[in-house]
């Protein structure tokens, strides 16, 4: 198991992780890090664990509205199928019905 050491509002913090998993962890750090440093900006003198609590609200809050938009869209895109499904099951019907009176006529 690996470790990197994150620097979170100019404090050191030594986080495991797997293996290969280095780089995509240095990335989050670099990023959580930036939101803490506006954070920090904004609100001026604030404990580091209130300040790491802050920083995970906004990001379970872009979380929440990532979700929406993607369940939003998901059913979105269900409705499209299942139009799509009965306009291709009509247009079925209809070419069943005219081949039906083809071979009913005399």
């Amino acid at each position: 198991m690996a470790t990197v050491t994150l620097s979170l509002n100019g404090r050191p913090y030594e986080i495991a992780c797997d293996d290969g998993q280095e780089e995509r962890l240095r990335t989050l750090g670099v990023d959580l890090d930036r939101r803490i440093s506006d954070l920090a900006r904004r609100l001026g003198p604030v404990a580091d664990s209130r300040l790491l609590a802050m920083a995970a609200l906004v990001i379970a809050d872009e979380l929440e509205s990532a979700r929406a938009v993607a369940d939003a869209s998901t059913q979105r895109a269900a409705e499209r199928d299942a139009a799509a499904a009965v306009d291709a099951v009509e247009a079925m019907a209809r070419r069943m019905d005219a081949i039906a009176t083809r071979l009913s006529a005399p």
